[in-house]
This record gives C-alpha cells, sequence and structure tokens, in this order.
C-alpha cells in the first residue's frame, strides 16, 4: 500500500463513514506489523463484520471478521465514531474467540 492511497474511506453497515487515515496506517505500520498486508481484510471488517459490539470506550464500537487468513482467526478493528468521519484507532489479531462466554 502507499501511503499516497489514504485516506480510504468504507461505509459500516449502518451507513456511517469510516476513514482509515494516514496516523491509522502509521499506527498499524509501527505496532501491528503482522497486519501490513491485511489492509483490505480491515476495510471488509467494518463494511461485513461477522461480528459488531460497543468497545468500553464511549463512541467507539468493535468489528470483527472471523478467518481472515491461515494465521488471523480472528480480526478486531476498533473505530471511533466521536469524530465525522469516523476512524479507525487500531486493528489487530484476536486470539481469543469474542463470541465465547457471551
Amino acid at each position: 500500500m502507499s501511503d499516497r492511497d489514504l485516506p480510504r474511506t468504507v461505509s459500516a453497515p449502518d451507513g456511517r463513514v469510516v476513514a482509515f487515515t494516514e496516523w491509522t496506517w502509521q499506527h498499524i505500520k509501527a505496532g501491528r506489523p503482522e497486519l501490513l498486508d491485511e489492509l483490505d481484510a480491515i476495510l471488509v471488517a467494518i463494511e461485513r463484520p461477522d461480528l459488531h459490539e460497543p468497545d468500553p470506550r464511549a463512541g467507539r464500537e468493535r468489528f470483527y471478521r472471523r478467518h481472515v487468513s491461515d494465521r488471523v482467526r480472528w480480526l478486531r478493528v476498533v473505530v471511533d465514531f466521536n469524530q465525522d468521519p469516523a476512524v479507525v484507532v487500531t486493528a489487530f489479531i484476536q486470539r481469543k474467540d469474542p463470541t465465547r462466554n457471551r
């Protein structure tokens, strides 16, 4: 991915616009290098999540995508809806099944 391709936007299932920004990309590059090839999966997790739930922080929501690849069983994407457009705050591999203990 090229930095000039940013920001990229997608729509959450309820139609709200979510931006994947340069700041988010730098965050992923610095702290989550295992996701450098998973930008499309991150955006799909927002557009078509397998699970969607509130985050403990007000105004944020979690979007999960299952079986992204052989090494990514669950992908969690955190989006901050306190701004317009909303922004991807982070994404990471979720090791535990988020549907357990519900």
